[in-house]
């Protein structure tokens, strides 16, 4: 028979069990999603890490673990991991596994993981919030319309892409050029977005711009060609990941045949053979902005709704003084020593603010060394009425005068 003080710990541990199960279900799961195994994402990904760390939501232990991206079912927080190689299927199979989860917070990095995302989260009666970072030309692909205009469990980190750079530095080096090419995904958004800029930007410097839409990897080895025999002085890329990234020694392949050069504005297309460069390079800052939203939305600190797009700006150059070579093309020594990344011979230099930023794991800071400026930060981004105002009478304007155009 058990005695009075079992059946005391029998009903104790009754009452226990529920409390102990209520604690981790209380534990916030957040899935970090990415699409493409590009290195610079790690430090993206790294900076978050650092920044949850810096706020008690994991330790140093479970913070190196993570860096191996492992799934963690930490003391004080679930994150969970997913990737997808530049393929949409499988993207798309990720995000029902990432779902599936019910998570608190999804963190995407990347144009096509937030527009899965969104789509998959914007019908829920209680979404989970979506937070992303290394995304370029989000109101063009339609995540976003304004800072301030956007689905209510939506907000993150904008990285701007220099279309502008990077075309004039190809009409700086080289003056004589009169026709540019470009290649891009009609399936993916910041590629399209992308096109549509460099077309622009490209007629106001009076250039005649060539541009061809694939759908897959195989085309581009066409396309390439048939700009190629059309004639153009070069190939300006836009950020497009599923063929613009995978596909670009395909293109320098055949532009080096062509003794044609080839512009991109990911500033690391030069290790893979783009002759010129001007790109974003904020990698870890970027991971940090989205962090710091992330640790504030987690200890009830904004309301995602309230809380507008961060934009992220700066751009470094790059130069492959091999491909140059390949190509016939002179780089100009001025450009060469204003490059943060040359690629020449077997010793690529990297300028030490690049470097900076390319950190997979940087230093933790104390909680109480970076609160006061995430707080400045994040009142940098408070949406008011006024501004949401302002900003729907601005979008309704440029609606008018596209359709009276």
């Amino acid at each position: 028979m058990p005695t009075s003080l079992t059946k005391s710990l029998l009903l104790l541990s009754i009452f226990l069990i529920p409390l102990g199960l209520a604690r981790a279900e209380d534990k916030p799961t957040v899935v970090i999603l990415r699409f493409g195994p590009l290195t610079t994402f790690d430090t993206t990904e790294g900076a978050i890490l650092d920044v949850l760390e810096s706020y008690g939501f994991i330790s140093a232990d479970e913070n190196a673990f993570l860096h191996t991206r492992q799934n963690l079912e930490g003391e004080n927080i679930n994150i969970f991991w997913g990737s997808a190689n530049f393929d949409l299927p499988t993207a798309n199979l990720m995000m029902r596994q990432a779902l599936d989860r019910e998570p608190d917070v999804l963190v995407t990095l990347t144009t096509s993981v937030t527009q899965l995302a969104i789509s998959n989260t914007i019908d829920m009666d209680d979404p989970p919030a979506v937070l992303f970072t290394s995304v370029y030309n989000p109101y063009e692909a339609g995540i976003v319309e304004s800072t301030c205009i956007k689905p209510e469990h939506v907000t993150g980190s904008v990285s701007i892409g220099p279309y502008e750079d990077i075309l004039a530095i190809m009409v700086a080096e080289q003056p004589g050029i009169k026709t540019i090419g470009t290649i891009f995904n009609s399936g993916e958004s910041a590629g399209v977005a992308g096109a549509k800029i460099i077309q622009d930007i490209g007629e106001e410097l009076g250039l005649t711009v060539l541009s061809t839409a694939v759908t897959s990897l195989p085309e581009v080895n066409l396309a390439a060609l048939a700009l190629l025999d059309s004639g153009i002085d070069a190939f300006v890329m836009p950020i497009d990941l599923r063929t613009g990234a995978a596909g670009l020694p395909i293109i320098v392949n055949h532009a080096n045949e062509y003794n044609v050069p080839v512009y991109h504005p990911i500033l690391f297309a030069v290790y893979y053979g783009a002759t010129m460069s001007a790109g974003f390079y904020h990698y870890y800052a970027q991971g940090e902005n989205v962090g710091v939203m992330l640790a504030a939305y987690l200890n009830g600190d904004i309301d995602i709704a309230a809380t507008g797009i961060n934009e992220q700006g700066g751009s470094a150059i790059g130069v492959n003084v091999e491909s140059a070579k390949r190509q016939g093309i002179d780089v100009s020594q001025a450009l060469i020593d204003q490059a943060d990344v040359v690629v020449s011979g077997d010793n690529p230099r990297i300028s030490e603010r690049v470097k900076a930023e390319l950190t997979t794991r940087g230093v933790v800071a104390p909680l109480t060394q970076r609160q006061a400026m995430d707080k400045l930060f994040l009142a940098k981004l408070a949406c008011t009425p006024e501004m949401i105002a302002a900003q729907r009478a601005a979008l309704n304007a440029e609606e008018g005068a596209a359709s009276g155009a």
